[in-house]
């Protein structure tokens, strides 16, 4: 029989949330383990990150290539009954707190600066929004850069221009869901669009932008007219 190779402790401890250990580090003034404990969880959140991200755009390669395009919208547009309650909750929350949660999702997919091309993000406001600049976004547009859509097993780009493209013909596939998650399935649930987007004009180059309006009221009616929508009065 070989010999062993952890403690049943060595055990206990791998098992255990990397934040718990890092937190008790802390308390115990252990400084330097709660620090090494709290680099080291980056990479676990980029190795999941990055493997859902890619994950969900091999998927949507693949429909398209079994089943055309037209089966990317159909199955983005009837299998998000989880985004619906999550979309009925946001839209009862205070709008500022909104800002905050947003922000935190993006500090999420930022993967804590670490990976090629790690996502960024910038924030301003002005009267009527706050709007998330993401250069670059840190699912898709990584995607996009780190050469997922290149050589043999090249993720997809849409062939022709559809609402649920932006109206753009060669969308990276794994970017059509912001289409359905952020306006059009939010007007069919709530009668607007949740967070009225941009997608960049120049994937290498150009931001990914967000916008948050403070009055929904305020939100430009094009969020509406790109699915043939008519913007309430």
């Amino acid at each position: 029989m070989s010999e062993r190779w952890f403690s049943d402790e060595e055990l206990r401890e791998l098992a255990r949330p990397t934040m718990d250990r890092a937190i008790e580090a802390m308390d115990a003034g252990d400084l330097t383990t709660a620090r090494a404990l709290c680099e080291g969880m980056k990479y676990e959140w980029l190795m999941l990150h990055d493997l859902y991200a890619h994950g969900t755009a091999a998927l949507l390669s693949f429909i398209k290539a079994r089943l055309g395009e037209d089966a990317v919208a159909e199955a983005q547009r009837d299998d998000f009954g989880y985004w619906e309650r999550q979309v009925e909750k946001i839209g009862a929350l205070d709008r500022r707190v909104v800002v905050e949660l947003l922000a935190a999702t993006w500090r999420a997919h930022s993967t804590s600066g670490v990976g090629r091309n790690p996502g960024a993000f910038t924030i301003t406001e002005d009267d009527e929004k706050v709007t998330f600049a993401m250069n670059p976004c840190g699912s898709g547009q990584r995607l996009w850069r780190n050469g997922f859509y290149e050589g043999e097993h090249a993720l997809a780009v849409t062939d022709e221009a559809h609402d649920w493209s932006y109206g753009r013909k060669g969308l990276p596939i794994y970017c059509t869901h912001c289409t359905f998650m952020n306006e059009s399935l939010p007007i069919r649930w709530l009668g607007m669009p949740l967070y009225p987007s941009h997608p960049p004009g120049d994937y290498d180059r150009d931001p990914c932008v967000w916008h948050w309006y403070k009055d929904p009221a305020d939100i430009p009616a094009e969020h509406w007219e790109r699915y043939g929508l008519e913007k309430p009065a």
